[in-house]
């Protein structure tokens, strides 16, 4: 399950999303897929509470999180 936050969920039209893949670029091919726009928005993904920058493999055992730009301190 990837769980989906802010403007990424508005637009998904859900919180979250049921999907698979074997690492997280992948990941981010099959959201653009479901989610309009997405590739010309700036988000992060987060795998068990840590921004991931790469690509990382995925086992479908974690937590993964979809997360828009944020400012704060």
């Amino acid at each position: 399950m990837v769980l989906l936050f802010g403007l990424i969920a508005e637009r998904a039209g859900a919180r979250t999303l049921e999907l698979s893949a074997a690492g997280t670029s992948e990941l981010k091919v099959h959201l653009a897929e479901r989610i309009e726009g997405l590739a010309a928005l700036s988000y992060a993904i987060a795998v068990d509470r840590e921004i991931v920058p790469g690509d990382r493999k995925l086992t479908g055992d974690e937590e993964i999180a979809v997360l828009p730009p944020f400012a704060g301190g």
